[in-house]
């Protein structure tokens, strides 16, 4: 499909979207439905206090992203190969005051979930956004999601850090993770003009899918 008509098709999804009542959602925590971007579906979920140890490790999270389902995909903790995906997660977000993380699925090397899986940074476009002075403890990814002082690390909102400690669990003060992100595949496919039809069928599985989280 051309540029131009994936950006019709994508359009015409937000205006049914919007009919049938989901343009005022947004996503700040379990409880609203994955947003769109390009092709996928993303995600902010937040862990329930406490954040510390198996509750929120990478491993728990992980394996909580790959049990999701969305439009009929599995997820995974969210990979990010360029400045307007990463952008696109830290809009997700709602307002964390202090230094805390969400995290990534990736390490201080290499992605390593779904289809940028062990891969290095360089093989998948080559985009980066680590914080200054990291990746620093050869550890897991996680991403900055809070307001931050020189204080609790000066990790700007939206950087990237990999944990230290215990490789996989999160620290109260070192690495203060208290969420993850999912990604679900190609939940958008490429539909041929007219595609109003399929647009409002995948709009009223978004809309299901809102209702069952909110119960």
């Amino acid at each position: 499909m051309s540029a131009f008509l994936a950006e019709n098709s994508k359009k015409r999804l937000l205006r049914i979207l919007a009919a049938i009542g989901l343009g005022a959602l947004s996503i700040t925590s379990v409880h609203a439905v994955p947003m769109i971007f390009g092709s996928n579906a993303y995600e902010f979920v937040l862990v329930s206090d406490p954040y510390t140890g198996s509750n929120n490790s990478w491993s728990s999270a992980r394996t909580a992203a790959a049990a999701s389902v969305f439009a009929g995909v599995n997820g995974h903790l969210a990979t990010v190969t360029s400045q307007a995906e990463n952008d696109f997660l830290v809009s997700l977000l709602g307002t964390y005051n202090g230094f805390n993380g969400a995290w990534l699925g990736g390490d201080f090397l290499n992605w390593l979930e779904g289809p940028e899986g062990g891969k290095n940074f360089a093989q998948v476009g080559g985009y980066k956004n680590w914080n200054a002075l990291e990746p620093n403890n050869a550890g897991l990814m996680y991403m900055s999601i809070g307001d931050s002082t020189p204080n609790t690390g000066n990790a700007g909102l939206g950087s990237w850090l990999d944990d230290s400690g215990v490789n996989g669990l999160p620290d109260p003060v070192s690495d203060p993770v208290i969420g993850y992100f999912v990604e679900y595949e190609q939940v958008v496919s490429a539909v041929p003009e007219p595609a109003s039809t399929a647009l409002l069928g995948f709009g009223l599985l978004v809309l299901g899918y809102a209702r069952k989280k909110l119960r």
